[in-house]
């Protein structure tokens, strides 16, 4: 399977990308409502984590059956495949991050659920009036996207792409060459936060009321937008 999957235009309808999800499927779906999602002519991407911290895990995973939705693979949708396949990890810190539901999990159950995440590319690029726009989760592990697809041979690029966070730590304005906007997540900010041309946009849907996070859904396909 290739890590970066490409999407060509979308000449019927819109496409959104949404921050972490982490388990909320239904605040996703008031989020959509709010845009009137037409799932038979948009499409939503995502920046990944779907799953852990919330309480609707298996049903946010199945969205991946949809055909309408299309995201990346998240530091914490790897701590479950991970979890599953290899099982030498910290539970007790994996249940602090929130994978408790995981770890309860039947093993067939855990099964199903992890067939599902190990489709998820690494990346996506997507054709659209704003020219070439890139999805990972954390950032991009090298100055060109074109790259990309040789640097995810290294495994520890791919942890790089689910994990970094010293781009937003540093608000580095280094712009990543050859494509046209980047679109991340893994880093919580109340609003969206531009660095360069890289678009972080985990604005904290998946947190307590409290503390009055929502869903960003960009919409990337509009001319102009970014």
């Amino acid at each position: 399977m290739a890590y970066v999957h490409k999407f060509e235009l979308n000449r019927k309808g819109r496409d959104f990308v949404v921050g972490d999800i982490h388990g909320h499927y239904t605040k996703l779906m008031q989020a959509l409502a709010t845009v009137v999602f037409d799932g038979d002519k948009d499409r939503l991407f995502c920046v990944g984590d779907l799953v852990d911290r919330g309480p609707e895990n298996e049903q946010v995973i199945k969205l991946i059956d949809t055909g309408w939705f299309f995201p990346v693979c998240g530091n914490h949708d790897d701590y479950a495949i991970r979890y599953h396949r290899i099982g030498r990890m910290d539970e007790d810190n994996y249940r602090l991050n929130g994978g408790g539901w995981f770890i309860e999990q039947a093993s067939h159950d855990r099964e199903m659920l992890v067939a599902r995440l190990e489709l998820l590319p690494m990346a996506i690029e997507v054709a659209t009036a704003n020219g070439r726009i890139g999805i990972v989760h954390a950032d991009v592990p090298c100055r060109h996207w074109n790259d990309l697809e040789s640097y995810f041979d290294s495994k520890s690029h791919r942890q790089r792409a689910m994990w970094a966070r010293d781009r937003f730590e540093r608000q580095d304005v280094t712009r990543v060459a050859g494509v046209d906007h980047v679109v991340v997540g893994h880093n919580y900010h109340p609003m969206i936060m531009t660095l360069g041309n890289v678009h972080h946009i985990d604005t904290g849907g998946w947190l307590p009321v409290e503390y009055k996070g929502y869903f960003t859904l960009l919409e990337i396909s509009k001319p102009g937008l970014l």
